[in-house]
């Protein structure tokens, strides 16, 4: 039965409608339709596996008085506002909690509001208006229960604020409790998207045994587009002081903790503790600004056969953040958050904004201890030779012999230059490959790797007149005279040399730069997190980015939302990748009859001692048995 078709009891009262249904009254124009009870039992058990409603008690225990007067339980639980959020995330209706009350108010059947533990709502028509109300007070609640626990940055955000107000509000600001509370709401997202993951079959899980990510950061809106900035707000705060009549201030922000996001620029990632220097340039335009914070998403790639699809390109973490703050700290959260996934540590993929421009320890430190490799482009001013030890050249990410020829060192500058085309370059990096010092052992638990110069060992890749090589057959280049160091160090002296890694760490790269292995990575690496975010960007089922379909106000209440949306893509993300393999298959079909598997050669022709297999149709020739022996195998006894 549709809502259209209820029989509504008036108590004898019957306005005049007109050909208006007492149905599209009550919905305000919408004929809500019922959800069937699979869909709803589906999202609160997804709700369920997640392990949150747990976290979210314990964070509630956590901040529980000593002592409390108690209270009246409440009509809607978090694990209700979890499942009604997931169901309009699906069916890409708005995310608004008018929607969720609707939703619980005339979408749902008796079995699912049962299931919820929501009570039957009051199906009169006369009195709907103050019914409504109710369950939205209700709903609001629930939902606030939930945001209040992991929200950093409590405010009042009803009405707009002077400018006095917004200082005043940055003045309270409480940093330990707003780093306790982006903890839990990192985790709370880590929770949702590793449920997705899981729902996942094994062997798309573990197409790889470690967890490939590219990640970067994109712009989420805010239902207030009215910002500030924080270089003249002291200046605003004074002129503010000056006026009489406090009413005739014209409404300033009402979101104090959001920040402006450059669209057009240079991006600069300030340290904690420092205040964002981002402010907006009235002559070069406001339109190069918009106010609002960012969503860090790290998406799953694939190091090992990129661009096969393997598996589907999920978003396996996410946080939020205020524009340029923090922006290293929260690449390493993303990356602590794809480890929850149960695989080991791979590479790590992303722009010039994160490897190239952040600080060792905020960023490459942190990520060398997670047993994540990075992959990048570099800073023009980094390219060639930057520095070294015992006499060996950094180049680009990897250790050279001192003598590697100017050509090759600066090989990448003179791409950029138009010195060299492509084909030049590809060639000169290969030619430097050789001069590339040979790893010995492995890094020990300090850190110290031992190398030696690609001249010496069992397989040499260079000669140079410096070492006594051995006679070999193989064509190898050559060190010139011209290019030996005018004074040899360790590297061109001792047999091996231990190396710090934390020397070369900055620069350090999962594949070696400039190759064609690097740019088949990186390319795909790059082009599945931006792929990523157009897809939950667009105006389609997520558009993150828009914040009119999500109008609950604050920093919390917008990551809660955007962590319900993004559970969403990955979910249509797996439907997708298993609905494009099943099409695939049954291309593959001859005559409605499954592929036949393909067989060698040899194994269709021939006997393979190896593996004891014959060609089919041949039999197994029998064994002659062997005879009595004396028990161990051996030869016969004679008698």
């Amino acid at each position: 039965m549709s809502a259209g078709d209820i029989d509504y009891a008036f108590n004898g009262y019957e306005p005049d409608l007109g050909g208006i249904t007492q149905a599209e009254v009550m919905g305000r124009g919408h004929i809500h339709q019922l959800i069937d009870d699979a869909t709803v039992a589906l999202m609160e058990g997804r709700v369920r596996k997640t392990g949150v409603l747990e976290r979210l008690q314990d964070w509630r225990d956590e901040d529980a008085v000593a002592v409390s007067i108690g209270g009246r339980p409440s009509l809607i639980s978090e694990r209700a506002i979890l499942t009604g959020m997931l169901l309009l995330a699906k069916e890409g209706t708005a995310m608004h909690l008018t929607c969720v009350r609707d939703l619980f108010m005339f979408r749902l059947s008796d079995a699912s509001r049962a299931l919820l533990g929501l009570q039957a709502p009051s199906a009169a028509f006369v009195g709907h208006v103050a019914e409504k109300n109710r369950w939205y007070a209700n709903t609001s609640r629930a939902f606030h229960r939930i945001n209040d626990l992991m929200d950093p940055f409590p405010q009042e955000r009803r009405h707009s604020k002077t400018y006095t107000q917004i200082q005043e509000i940055l003045h309270a600001h409480d940093a330990v409790l707003a780093d306790k509370r982006k903890a839990r709401l990192d985790e709370f997202t880590k929770l949702f998207l590793v449920m997705t993951f899981n729902e996942q079959s094994r062997d798309i899980r573990r197409a790889s045994k470690k967890i490939d990510i590219s990640f970067d950061q994109t712009y989420v809106g805010t239902p207030t587009v009215k910002g500030y900035s924080r270089n003249n707000l002291a200046v605003r705060v004074a002129a503010e002081a000056k006026v009489e009549d406090k009413r005739t201030l014209k409404p300033g922000p009402v979101d104090a903790f959001a920040s402006w996001h450059v669209t057009t620029g240079e991006r600069v990632d300030v340290p904690k503790g420092q205040v964002d220097n981002t402010t907006p340039n009235k002559k070069a335009g406001f339109a190069n600004f918009r106010w609002g914070w960012e969503i860090n998403i790290a998406v799953r790639v694939d190091s090992e056969a990129p661009g096969q699809h393997r598996f589907p390109g999920l978003a396996v973490a996410a946080t939020m953040s205020l524009p340029n703050v923090r922006v290293a700290e929260e690449a390493v959260s993303l990356m602590r958050g794809a480890l929850a996934l149960g695989l080991e540590a791979g590479v790590g993929d992303a722009d010039k904004q994160y490897w190239a421009n952040s600080l060792a320890e905020r960023l490459h430190e942190p990520a060398f201890n997670l047993g994540f490799t990075p992959s990048t482009d570099y800073r023009t001013d980094r390219l060639g030779h930057q520095g070294g030890d015992h006499g060996a050249l950094y180049i680009e990410g990897g250790t050279y012999c001192p003598a590697t020829p100017k050509p090759l060192q600066n090989a990448t500058k003179d791409l950029l230059g138009a010195v060299i085309d492509t084909e030049t370059y590809r060639a000169r990096i290969t030619s430097r490959t050789a001069f590339k010092l040979h790893v010995k052992e492995k890094p020990d638990a300090k850190g110290r790797t031992v190398l030696r110069c690609p001249a010496l060992g069992p397989s040499p890749t260079v000669t140079c007149p410096l070492r006594e090589l051995l006679k070999t057959r193989k064509v190898l280049e050559g060190v010139d005279s011209e290019d030996l160091p005018d004074f040899a160090d360790k590297i061109c002296t001792q047999h091996s040399v231990a190396f710090d890694t934390a020397n070369n760490r900055r620069t350090a790269q999962a594949f070696e730069y400039g190759t064609k292995e690097w740019d088949t990575f990186h390319t795909h690496a790059r082009n599945s997190i931006e792929s990523l975010n157009n897809q939950v960007k667009s105006g389609g089922t997520e558009d993150i980015e828009s914040a009119s379909r999500r109008r609950v106000r604050g920093f919390g209440a917008a990551q809660i939302i955007v962590t319900m949306l993004l559970t969403n893509f990955n979910l249509r993300k797996i439907a997708a990748f298993i609905s494009d393999k099943i099409k695939d298959d049954a291309k593959k079909q001859v005559n409605g009859e499954p592929p036949i598997a393909l067989v060698r050669r040899r194994d269709r022709e021939f006997h393979n001692p190896y593996t004891d297999t014959y060609p089919p149709g041949v039999e197994r020739p029998t064994k002659p048995k062997r005879s009595d022996g004396d028990g161990t195998g051996g030869p016969p006894r004679r008698t």
